[in-house]
């Protein structure tokens, strides 16, 4: 049998590093598994007039003016992280030779048995101007194979009529269906007759071990880790130099809000690789990321995440299911104490939800036996 992978991975706005990784970590664990596969180099729609090198020159149809001006005083760290970015593909990503936009990959030859669409806001049409094809194998090229969908990411739930109508025809290409949030999972389940399972983003497959080999080893010690992402939260940094001082710890923040230098050490152009590292080392966390929960908790730390409006559900989703839902706070609310977690217990409901994705995937994959 041999997988290809479809995703929002090397192609993302600001260069995120949870798209990065779950291709990343998807890619890792079939390996574990002895499954053959590949990541197809698949440039999304929304990402076509989308420059990531220079994030300035890119059509921005709601605050151009501001935006232009915010990433043109971004341009040399997101120039490095650019850079950074692309040799990570080129060093740990096993992808296809060519690169595919919609119209090319529906002409494709490819002798995958099974197609995995994979994880993040693949299904969100607001986040990917309107449905697109490639990650509901909706072209000639992916027909008669094994389709499936592991951890697809609605988002926003709110469709039209028409929406609805389209969404309800485009699952039928599926073989198997999962969706990452238990909202999502529910949601989805209305428009199609088949089971949609609830799984784990697939960065929660692998363990702190299996990031550690490609993790870089930061500089500082001693340190809370902000990882402020998209949403520059001024609550999640009063409250982190807060508990910094309380503790004696300095705050290193990851995110790209430069005008931030001022308040924070302020890590505007680190890889993935040292990403990793400062998740590792940091002594607890605090965070406004899907992905950020993820490394937390994946490297056993101590979090707390902040509110996003319409982003909370994949936040919200996996705090309930590890029990953990008192980690989420609300920008209204006032964080206490820094607690610390009982990561064994937590890792008994991971381990159980890990067992539960991963009979989703030996029983989607079988289902491609007839194919090879």
């Amino acid at each position: 049998m041999k997988v290809g992978i479809i995703s929002i991975n090397k192609y993302s706005k600001h260069l995120n590093f949870g798209a990065a990784l779950h291709s990343y970590a998807f890619q890792q664990y079939l390996d574990k598994q002895g499954i053959d596969n590949v990541i197809i180099d698949y440039l999304p729609r929304f990402m076509k007039t989308y420059n990531m090198k220079y994030p300035f020159l890119s059509e921005q149809p709601k605050e151009k003016v501001k935006r232009f001006f915010f990433w043109l005083g971004y341009f040399f760290p997101n120039l490095t992280r650019y850079k950074k970015f692309m040799n990570f593909f080129d060093k740990h990503y096993r992808m296809t030779k060519c690169q595919y936009d919609e119209k090319l990959l529906g002409k494709a030859l490819f002798d995958f048995d099974t197609i995995v669409c994979e994880s993040d806001v693949i299904w969100s049409p607001h986040s990917t101007q309107g449905f697109d094809n490639g990650f509901f194998c909706n072209l000639p090229s992916l027909q008669g194979k094994n389709k499936i969908s592991y951890a697809a990411c609605i988002g926003y739930t709110n469709f039209s009529e028409k929406r609805q109508n389209r969404f309800r025809q485009l699952l039928k290409n599926f073989d198997s269906i999962s969706v990452r949030e238990i909202q999502g999972t529910e949601f989805t389940q209305q428009f199609t007759d088949q089971p949609v399972y609830n799984v784990l983003d697939p960065t929660l497959l692998l363990d702190a071990e299996d990031y550690a080999k490609i993790a870089v080893k930061p500089k500082e010690s001693g340190y809370l880790l902000v990882y402020n992402c998209l949403k520059n939260n001024q609550k999640m940094l009063k409250d982190a130099k807060r508990i910094a001082a309380e503790k004696g710890l300095q705050v290193i923040e990851i995110s790209v809000f430069y005008t931030n230098i001022f308040k924070n050490k302020v890590k505007l152009s680190i890889g993935i690789e040292e990403f990793l590292g400062y998740f590792q080392y940091a002594d607890c966390v605090l965070t406004n990321a899907f992905h950020g929960v993820c490394f937390s908790i994946i490297n056993k730390k101590s979090f707390y995440t902040y509110a996003r409006g319409t982003k909370d559900s994949r936040v919200t989703s996996i705090l309930h299911l590890l029990h953990l839902d008192d980690k989420f706070i609300d920008n209204e609310e006032t964080l206490g104490a820094f607690e610390e977690i009982d990561y064994d217990q937590v890792y008994t409901y991971l381990q159980e939800e890990r067992e539960k994705s991963e009979k989703f995937l030996t029983d989607a994959f079988a289902k491609g036996q007839k194919h090879y």
